[in-house]
Parts: C-alpha cells; sequence; structure tokens
C-alpha cells in the first residue's frame, strides 16, 4: 500500500514552523515596539540634552560679552585711553546679537525659563548702554567722584547681568538633571519591559512545546502501543489515524504494514493447514497400508492352518446327517454346524484372497461403462431393496488406465455397503467426473450416515457394524484403489452432525480416484475377493 504526499492536509513541518512563528511574531513585534518606544524618548532626552548644551554654551559667551562691555567703560574713565568707545560699541554689538540668539525658542526645547531670563537680561543691557553714553559724552570735566559713581553704576549693572546669567546657567543645569533623570526612567522601564515580555515569551514558548511534544506523544504512545499489540500475535489491532500530516501518515503505514503481515501470516497458515492434512492422510495412508501389510500376512498363515480342518469338519457334519434322517432335533443342529462351517470358510476364502497378491492388469478403461456393469451385476437385488439408482455419468470421460476387473470389485464392495445402508430403500447417486491430474466416481447413498467416532477405523481389516459381515470389503477396496495409485476418500452426514441439511443431506459418499496417467506400480499386485 502506497501514500502520496496529496494524501497529507497540513505538514508537521508546517505545524512546527507555524507555532514556532506564533510565539516568535508576536514577541518580536513587542520587542520592536519596546525598542521604538525607548529610542524615541531617549532620543528626545538626547535632542533636548544638546539644546540645553547649547544655551549653556550661548549663556557663557553671555557671560563674556557683558564682561568685555564693562572693561572699555572702566579703561575710559580710569585712564581715558582714547579708542575704547569703538571696542565698547563692539562689545554691546556683540551683547544683542547673542541675546537675539539665545532667546530663540528652538534653543532651549520645551523649557520657556532660559528664554524669559534671557529677555530679562535686555534692561540690564540696555543700562550699561546708556551709562556708556554718558561716559563717552561727556568732556574732561568731569570729577572723580562722578567717575567713581559711574563706575560703581556700571559694575553693578554688570553684576546684576552676570547673577541673571548665573540663575539662567542653574536653570539649565537643573534641566540637565532632569532630563537625566527622565533617560534613566526611560531605561529602567525598557529593562522591565523587556524582561516582562521575555519571561512571557518563554511561558509562551514553554506551553507551546509542552503542548505540541503531549499531541506528538500521544500519536507515537498510539504506535508503540500497536507495535506490543503486533509482537504479541494480535494482527488485527489497528492505529486510529485522527490526522492527515506524517503522523498520519505513519500511521496509515503502520496499519497498512499490519495488514499485509496478517494476510501474509493467514496465507501461510492456511498453507501450513494444507500441508498438514496432506501430511496426514498420507501418514494415515501409510498406517493403514502398513496395517493391512500385517494383518493380510497373518491372514494368510490362519487361512493357510484352518482351512484343512474346516473342510474336515464340512465334510463329516455331511456325513452324520445322512444317518440322522430319522432324528430331525439331531438333524436340524448339525445342518446349522453345517451353515456356520460353510460360514467360516467363506471367511477364510476372504482372508486368502485378502491376503494373496495379484498382478494388476493395466488396460485403458471406459469408466461410465465400468459402472454399468458394476450396476447390472446387483441391480435385482437393489430392485428388492426400493432402492432408486440416479446415475450422472460424464459424458467427456477419457479412457482411463486400470485393471477392470480388480475395479469391478471395488465398485461391488461399494454398491452392496450402500445398499446394506439402505434397507429400507433410497436414492443411490453415481456419479463420474474428472478432477485435475484424476478421475472421480461417487456412489453416495441415503443411508443413517458413519458416525465420526468410528469414521477412522472403517478402512480396517475386520471392523464391521453388521451383524454377518466380515469387515474386508472396504479393506480390499482401499488395497486395490492404492494399488493403482489411486485414493479412497470418504464423506458422511448423520442426523446428529450439525451441518445436516439441504445442502449436506444425511448419507454416505465414497470418492474413487483413478490417476489419469498410469500409476508407477502397475505391475504390484492387488488383493482379491469380496466382502
Amino acid at each position: 500500500m502506497s501514500f502520496h504526499a496529496s494524501q497529507i492536509g497540513f505538514p508537521l513541518s508546517a505545524k512546527l514552523i507555524s507555532g514556532f512563528l506564533l510565539v516568535t511574531i508576536p514577541s518580536l513585534l513587542a520587542m520592536v515596539a519596546i525598542s521604538l518606544y525607548a529610542l524615541g524618548d531617549l532620543t528626545s532626552v538626547n535632542h533636548q540634552l544638546q539644546e540645553i548644551s547649547r544655551s549653556l554654551e550661548a549663556v557663557q559667551g553671555l557671560e563674556t560679552a557683558v564682561a568685555k562691555t564693562v572693561t572699555p567703560l572702566s579703561a575710559h574713565l580710569v585712564d581715558g585711553t582714547p579708542g575704547e568707545g569703538r571696542r565698547f560699541e563692539a562689545s554691546i554689538l556683540e551683547v544683542e546679537s547673542r541675546l537675539k540668539g539665545c532667546s530663540a525658542a528652538a534653543c532651549h526645547g520645551t523649557s520657556q525659563q532660559p528664554r524669559a531670563m534671557a529677555e530679562g537680561l535686555v534692561p540690564y543691557v540696555q543700562g550699561i548702554k546708556d551709562r556708556a553714553s554718558i561716559v563717552f559724552g561727556a568732556g574732561e570735566g568731569r570729577t572723580e567722584q562722578d567717575k567713581i559713581r559711574v563706575l560703581h553704576e556700571i559694575n553693578r549693572q554688570g553684576e546684576d547681568a552676570n547673577r541673571q546669567l548665573g540663575r539662567m546657567s542653574s536653570k539649565l543645569l537643573l534641566r540637565v538633571a532632569s532630563l537625566q533623570e527622565k533617560s534613566q526612567e526611560v531605561s529602567r522601564r525598557a529593562a522591565s519591559l523587556i524582561l516582562v515580555t521575555v519571561s512571557l515569551v518563554l511561558v509562551l514558548a514553554a506551553m507551546s512545546a509542552y503542548f505540541l511534544s503531549r499531541r506528538l506523544l500521544k500519536h507515537v504512545s498510539a504506535l508503540l502501543t500497536g507495535t506490543r499489540h503486533i509482537m504479541e500475535g494480535d494482527l488485527r489491532y489497528r492505529v486510529a489515524v485522527t490526522e492527515r500530516d506524517e503522523i498520519g501518515q505513519l500511521a496509515r503505514s503502520f496499519n497498512a504494514m499490519a495488514q499485509e503481515i496478517q494476510e501474509h501470516r493467514e496465507h501461510l497458515e492456511r498453507k501450513v493447514e494444507a500441508k498438514t492434512a496432506e501430511l496426514e492422510k498420507a501418514q494415515n495412508s501409510l498406517v493403514q497400508s502398513e496395517k493391512l501389510a500385517s494383518i493380510g500376512l497373518l491372514a494368510s498363515g490362519v487361512a493357510h492352518e484352518l482351512n484343512n480342518p474346516l473342510t474336515s469338519i464340512l465334510m463329516n457334519v455331511n456325513l452324520l446327517m445322512e444317518d440322522t434322517c430319522d432324528q430331525p432335533a439331531l438333524r436340524s443342529e448339525l445342518q446349522r454346524i453345517s451353515e456356520d462351517t460353510v460360514r467360516c470358510k467363506r471367511i477364510i476364502d476372504d482372508l486368502r484372497d485378502f491376503s494373496r497378491r495379484h498382478e494388476l492388469d493395466i488396460v485403458p478403461t471406459d469408466l461410465n461403462r465400468l459402472v454399468q456393469e458394476a450396476l447390472g451385476s446387483i441391480r435385482r437385488r437393489m430392485e428388492l431393496h426400493g432402492i432408486t439408482v440416479l446415475p450422472d455419468l460424464s459424458r467427456h470421460m477419457p479412457l482411463v488406465p486400470s485393471d477392470p476387473a480388480r475395479m469391478e470389485q471395488v465398485l461391488a464392495n461399494v454398491l452392496v455397503n450402500a445398499v446394506q445402508a439402505m434397507p429400507q430403500g433410497g436414492d443411490l447417486t453415481l456419479r463420474t467426473t474428472l478432477r485435475p491430474d484424476y478421475a472421480e466416481i461417487s456412489v453416495q447413498d441415503a443411508g443413517p450416515g458413519v458416525p465420526d467416532t468410528i469414521r477412522s477405523r472403517i478402512f480396517d481389516p475386520f471392523f464391521t457394524t453388521k451383524p454377518h459381515g466380515t469387515g474386508l470389503g472396504l479393506s480390499i477396496v482401499y488395497t486395490i484403489m492404492e494399488a493403482h495409485g489411486g485414493k479412497v476418500e470418504v464423506e458422511s452426514v448423520t442426523r446428529e452432525d450439525p451441518q445436516a441439511g439441504p445442502l449436506h443431506p444425511v448419507g454416505t459418499r465414497v470418492l474413487l480416484l483413478l490417476p489419469l496417467k498410469a500409476a508407477h506400480a502397475v505391475n504390484e499386485s492387488a488383493p482379491g475377493g469380496q466382502g
């Protein structure tokens, strides 16, 4: 029995891959989502840190620029150094330029405090410019006290601007600390989510592996159970096929293997039974032949030793009967003795014929004609018993090599037994037909049949169920058929047999099988006589 890939509904490999993907894909998606979430937050924090770094640089630049504006004023007031006005203008332009850049919203991200502080520096810068216009606009008539006072005011304006810039730096540093905490919180949250996701993945993978292994082991256990049944000799056991994948294919292959083994064993058992039956038949035939040979040897000696005394007794009884004509009672007893002696002499003659060996005269024989002649010899006796003969002779029967005289003797013995089995009359069926290598003569009576308890002894010499039989008839039939290389088979059904019915009517059928080719022992001797 063969299987094809088209018989597999959903392959096991595809199921395993699907299970793997069902666990892996959601896990990967969760990991990607967590990574994107953490990356987004970290990117945002990094971007803000970069902006704050630029803001700190701007504040430091402002501090330097503010300090540069105070230096020209101080130098002009103290020393009256020429050209300080230009230096101041350049410094104040740099401060204003930096203030504009520091006040830009993009520089500080979401925090608006540094921007407001930067705008708060404008009055201080404007105050320095006003003081500078006074300083550079006044002549040489300024007293020392005025110079000192103006210088103090300019320094105070510068200190106020520096304090404001310091507050700006502090706010920016606090923002940096806040962003660092946020970054750490994002890292901790991402680590927790990753840990939870990995745990869930492991749990799902373990559960999937458990259920998949349970399912696979269930089918494997069923196959192991089937294997044990097969090993124990239960070849009728079959594994249930519940899947259409490789497991189901394996189960179907197992069932097909068990079916083939069962059929092979049944075939072997039938062959063994047939060979055993043949051996039993051959053994029975051999035993029967040896038994008949032994009994024939014994019968030859007994017949020789008893024949002369019985002849003498019979002659003397006949003489005494002639002298006892006037004694009816004595004559009657002598008559009974004479009859018993004749019967004994007939038995002795049968024994002598049974033990005597004759060469078979094998010639091509018309079995249909042989059957008709055998019927003619006892037809009158069958009519007296009310027996109806039903002949069924094959028209295609070829000439069969046999000894016609011995075969006629065989048929006579079989027909006599059939007549004796039907004392109240009945149907007697005779058939001739062809078998492979054999020609068959069938004689079937409608008698009571042969009981199973004595069926194996019917060919034994001297075994008989008739009150006046010698028990040699079927023994002679057996030896003659064996000498021809043929067989004798007896089929009998009694009223007590369970198979008795229309298909198996009560009665006995004797089958005489002659080989279509002459037996190798055509010159062997066969017994004569009739029992």
